[in-house]
């Protein structure tokens, strides 16, 4: 999958779990010019690339063509992190809640809909947060949480 840099950018960063002041400050970058350059609003040059490559641990040539492996999710995960959206429990590792709360945002109307009790809480980010995890765990991942939690709200619904 062809992605652009800004995005691919992104997903090093956060695979590596830094902040972009943390990257920023271990690439001896601007933390603006960071931000700026995974937004798609700056162009990166050569030096700059080097020095994101070197503070991610990586090449440059990695850095601008190869994405980050993705986190691996077992169909139990994937199960406990559609209930855990459609019920609220928080007996999650953190990645996982944030996770449920993503696909729980995205799948807000349905959750109302289904009169699951305290679908109104979930955020109204829900189109970002799910682009984000997307982009973490892959789209197919994603499409299947959300097919669950459509059937596990609609469980609860009865």
């Amino acid at each position: 999958m062809m992605r652009g840099f800004n995005i691919r950018l992104g997903s090093w960063r956060r695979h590596r779990g830094l902040t972009q002041a943390a990257l920023a400050a271990r690439a001896g970058i601007p933390q603006p010019a960071v931000s700026e350059a995974e937004m798609g609003k700056r162009d990166v040059g050569l030096r700059t690339i080097v020095r994101l490559a070197a503070a991610l641990g990586i090449t440059p040539g990695t850095l601008l063509d190869s994405d980050p492996p993705r986190p691996s999710l077992n169909r139990h995960t994937i199960d406990a992190v559609a209930r855990a959206a459609v019920t609220g429990r928080r007996n999650l590792p953190p990645h996982q809640r944030q996770l449920a709360n993503a696909c729980a945002a995205a799948m807000r109307p349905t959750l109302e809909a289904c009169a699951v009790p305290g679908a109104s809480k979930a955020s109204l980010r829900g189109a970002r947060s799910v682009r984000a995890a997307s982009q973490r765990y892959g789209e197919e991942v994603i499409d299947l949480i959300l097919e669950r939690i459509d059937r596990f709200a609609g469980a609860e619904a009865r």
